[in-house]
Parts: C-alpha cells; structure tokens; sequence
C-alpha cells in the first residue's frame, strides 16, 4: 500500500471519529437543554450589518473592572445622539442642566441600534426630561448590577452636578450569567467568570471580537469550554469558611444598596427599576394569537423561563422590601408588538417603558414642579 492511500485512510478514520465525537457533544448540548450548534466555516459577518457582533456599536473589549467596555473606535452613530467614551449623550439634552444618569444592560444601552432601530427607552427619556435633565447613558449589553456598581463607584464623582441616578436591571441577574452560581456564589460573587480566570491565570484574556475560523467543531469547542471552566473553578480557590456564599438574587440587592449610598454621596437620588421581561408568570406570559409578541412567546425555552421565573420571585420580594427600588416587571407586557425578542422591548415598547420611568423620575424629583 502507497503512503499516499495510508494518508488518505487516516485522514478519512481522523475525520470520521472528529465527527462522531462532534455529534457526541452536540447531543451532550441536548440533554443539558441547550441548542445543538451548526457548524460553519466563515467568520462573522460584515462590520456594515447593524445586527453583526463586529458592527462598532455592537463590540466590546475586555477591561479589568467592568469585564467588558464599549470599542467602538468613535464609529458608532447612535440614533439621535454621540458616544463619548462609555457613554452615549443625546442631543436633545443641554449640557447645563443637571445630570441624570442611567445604568443597564443591553435593554438599556444607547449603542445598540439593533434591538429597537436606535429607540432606545433612554433616548425617549432624554426627551421626555428635556427641560429638567441632561440624561447620559451608562448602559453596556452584558452589563448587570455588579457592573453597575462598579461603574458607579469609578465615575460617580466625576459627574458635575448629578442629581439623579437610575438603574434598569433584573434579567442578566440569571445565575448562570457570570458563571456556574454553585461555584461562583462560594468563589467569586462579585466578579465574572472571565475576570476570576484571568486572576487565576495570571493571564489576559481578550474579549474583542475579530475574523476568525467561524465556528468549526462548535459543539465541541463549547463542551470543551465548559469542562475545563468547571474544572478550574473547583480547583481554583480553596472554600474560605469564615466568607459565606452569596446567590444571585442577595448579589443584586447588595449591588443595589450600595449604589444608593453613593448616591447619597453625590447628592444624588437613586432609583432602580426592576425591567419588564417576557415569560414572567402573568401578563408577561400571555398575548393575542397572530401576533409577533405570541410567536415569541410560544417559542420560549421551558428551562430559561423557569430560571426566570425563579429569580425573579425572589427580586420582587427583596425589590419591595426597598425604598428606592420600584418593581414595574409586568409593564409593557406582550399584548401585541412590543417586544423585539423575549428579553428586549421594540421601539414601541420602549416608549411605553419610558413614558412609565418618567412618571416616577416626576415623583422622586424636586427639579420637576406637579
């Protein structure tokens, strides 16, 4: 036999046994409720598609504190407004004014232009509180309340006059968010799993997004990703009895209690809302037949609206044990076309969520006479 033919038969057997063990995890994905990945050969898709993970208002880099920060390279126009820095500020407000200062994941980010064609509930804030306020938007997708913490606690004190601090969050509180929360709740509450790797590591982890070799092996790579983070969580940090874990939910409200007292700090007020989701027990789960919003609930995955549905039993009850926290979760539910996907409001939707939000900025400021 040839050298030719025995490379050829190995060649055949070797992608033959990648294919059976693709196929393996692809079904490990199964079991573990999660999707079966396609496998693909190209890379992301092009920096012009609004949509795409390499559009500048879309990418991100990795940074110590915050885990990941805006990298739009001064290319991202947002709809009605500019981005300097980290945040976006609106053209409708006047620099004059007292500050109004707005927190929250990617329901909230002014980057994104995707989600609800650059309609974002705090530009229609800005708006709204056009007279009374100057409303930048610290709002980064991915973001929950440790990042706004922190966020917080770097740049309050360098905002002239701010008067008002809100906060919109809940969803990515999820407890596998950041991490497996059995592991991150004893190792690493107030960190993400890539910010403990890096410690551990001792090793820069980039976060950017660029060209690579698409998604080849996707399931195996992602089952691969996971043993070897669980691995490394268990072995990483030896369980230190005199710290006492700390689970999503009590995480949140310790995130939140300490961003009021730096408010009280600034000399600021400071308000949380607990954001509207989809498949929340309620209005959030029902709607009429033949709409959008109907489709996207029929579609809902079973274990993430359980995952939901048990975080936030335990948000609401903490939300209404707080002064400053206002729980508005079963607002702008899905009775028609209000919702872009089941965790994100369209524009529509985002127009009743910011009328709602100023109705309670009116109540809690003495800037705005009745």
């Amino acid at each position: 036999m040839s050298w030719i033919k025995i490379i050829a038969i190995n060649a055949i057997l070797l992608l033959g046994l990648i294919t059976v063990l693709e196929v393996g995890a692809g079904l490990s994905r199964l079991v573990m409720g999660k999707e079966f990945k396609v496998i693909h050969l190209y890379g992301p898709t092009s920096s012009n598609d609004v949509n795409s993970e390499l559009h500048p208002c879309n990418a991100m880099k990795t940074d110590v504190l915050l885990s990941h920060i805006p990298h739009d390279g001064g290319k991202c126009e947002p709809l009605g407004g500019k981005v300097e820095g980290e945040y976006v500020l609106y053209d409708v407000s006047s620099d004059t004014l007292p500050t109004l200062l707005i927190l929250g994941g990617s329901t909230t980010s002014g980057l994104y232009q995707n989600i609800s064609d650059g309609e974002t509930w705090p530009k229609v804030l800005a708006f709204l509180a056009k007279d009374y306020f100057r409303v930048v938007n610290g709002g980064m997708g991915g973001y929950s309340s440790l990042q706004e913490f922190y966020k917080l606690a770097r740049d309050g004190a360098r905002f002239d006059n701010l008067n008002m601090i809100i906060s919109l969050n809940g969803i990515n509180e999820l407890p596998y968010y950041f991490g497996d929360d059995s592991i991150r709740s004893h190792q690493y509450p107030f960190l993400s799993s890539t910010q403990h790797r890096m410690n551990l590591r001792q090793k820069w982890i980039d976060q950017r997004i660029g060209n690579s070799i698409g998604t080849f092996l996707p399931n195996l790579i992602s089952l691969f990703a996971y043993i070897s983070k669980k691995d490394e969580n268990k072995a990483s940090i030896p369980k230190l009895n005199f710290l006492k874990p700390i689970n999503a939910a009590e995480r949140w409200e310790i995130n939140v209690k300490r961003m009021q007292k730096l408010a009280e700090l600034e000399g600021a007020t400071y308000l949380v809302f607990l954001q509207p989701t989809m498949g929340l027990p309620g209005v959030q789960s029902n709607s009429v037949k033949g709409t959008n919003d109907y489709r996207l609930l029929e579609n809902m995955d079973n274990e993430y609206t359980k995952l939901i549905r048990e975080l936030y039993a335990e948000l609401r009850i903490r939300c209404e044990r707080l002064s400053f926290c206002i729980d508005i979760s079963d607002s702008v539910p899905p009775t028609g076309n209000f919702y872009n996907d089941i965790r994100h409001h369209n524009a529509e939707g985002n127009k009743l969520l910011a009328n709602e939000i100023m109705e309670f900025v009116k109540k809690n400021s003495s800037l705005i006479a009745e």
